[in-house]
């Protein structure tokens, strides 16, 4: 059981402090690493659920004829249950099999009190970047979410509360269903898996994947994270995280209300996720009700502020993102992962973030595993 929540701390969450602000320092990210899940979820450090995708000519992408259906009585859904308690357990992975890369950002100046374990201030997965920086602009109708938080060798680790708001949360539809079975069919009509052999033995699900792990730097702030990539750009001589993807479906506007709708909510969304982990090139599938994909619409990331500025300042994302962790910096202390870790809440009415520490009774509460805590140690 958990004890009653001590040390609570509010951060407020006000977009208008921050629209005169100019852009903070934000290091491009650079892939140090990767790794794959198959259909069971077992973590590979190699690159064998990576795709590639083959994009159309761009007078190719105005009119298509693409039937998102296909295929989804057979399609094989992932175990959300067993996803929601992986946690950040495959990221943790990663850094005990290949976290010795961090080795090279070590600075020799670097005082001894501020001196971390793996050279690096904050770990995540990619969702939780993306969370941060679109939280100025949540409103009334947005979803609330939780972390958890803890400060383990002077390295901050954030997770998912997977369990936080599971009351609120409707029972899945049919329709609800095949709405999500349409973005993966949307993958599909675009990409396949780079290793031939692969590809002959997969069948269609959405529990396998490939990630990429970049570190990036906002401010002064050092960050490792983790995330899903889409496919490669075939042909492209880019490095990685230069030459990925980001595939993604929408319904087709009606009206100019519609695509100001889009520009100002999923496409800052989009922009978040693919602006912090450097993905350059978004993809977006135009589908009517039926799950016809009509037409193709191409973005690129640095470009989408522009297009949205009216809506939305990256300058505001990137300077509340600066904050935040500023503000996790100062209160998250130091403490053993396995005893204590933090939540911070962001719910209605999204004025402001609360920071609570709570003391962990049971080894299942804490989001570190003890195998990673030991690890670590030696």
């Amino acid at each position: 059981m958990e004890a009653e929540p001590q040390e609570v701390r509010v951060l407020g969450v006000d977009r208008a402090k921050y629209y005169r602000s100019q852009y903070p320092y934000y290091k491009q990210p650079t892939e140090i690493g990767h790794f794959s899940q198959d259909d069971q979820r077992t973590v590979f450090m190699d690159r064998r659920e990576a795709r590639r995708c083959r994009l159309p000519q761009a007078n190719e992408c105005r009119e298509v004829n693409w039937d998102l259906n296909n295929g989804f009585e057979e399609f094989q859904w992932r175990d959300e249950e067993k996803v929601g308690k992986e946690g950040i357990n495959p990221i943790l992975d990663w850094i005990m099999a290949e976290g010795k890369v961090l080795d090279r950002f070590k600075k020799d100046d670097t005082p001894p009190a501020k001196a971390s374990a793996l050279n690096t201030n904050f770990v995540m997965f990619r969702g939780m970047m993306t969370r941060i920086l679109t939280a100025p602009y949540e409103t009334k109708f947005s979803t609330p979410w939780r972390l958890s938080v803890c400060r383990f060798q002077n390295t901050i680790y954030l997770c998912d509360d997977k369990d936080f708001g599971t009351g609120r949360m409707h029972e899945r539809t049919v329709d609800h269903e095949k709405m999500t079975y349409w973005g993966y069919s949307f993958e599909s009509f675009l990409t396949s898996h780079i290793d031939p052999e692969v590809e002959k033995k997969s069948r269609p699900n959405n529990a396998a994947g490939f990630a990429t792990v970049v570190r990036a730097q906002l401010a002064s702030y050092t960050l490792l994270m983790a995330a899903e990539v889409d496919g490669e750009l075939e042909g492209s001589h880019e490095s990685p995280p230069s030459n990925y993807v980001e595939l993604k479906t929408n319904r087709r506007f009606a009206d100019a209300r519609q695509e100001q709708s889009f520009h100002r909510h999923k496409l800052m969304r989009t922009w978040a996720q693919c602006y912090s982990v450097g993905v350059p090139t978004i993809v977006f599938g135009l589908r009517d009700d039926d799950g016809i994909v009509r037409s193709l619409r191409t973005y690129k990331t640095m470009e989408v502020h522009g297009i949205c500025e009216r809506f939305w300042k990256a300058s505001v994302c990137l300077n509340f993102a600066c904050d935040f962790f500023a503000w996790l910096d100062k209160h998250i202390a130091e403490a053993d992962p396995l005893k204590v870790m933090y939540k911070v809440t962001f719910d209605a009415p999204f004025s402001g973030m609360t920071l609570e520490r709570v003391d962990i009774t049971e080894d299942k509460q804490a989001f570190l595993s003890r195998a990673f805590v030991e690890s670590m140690a030696k």
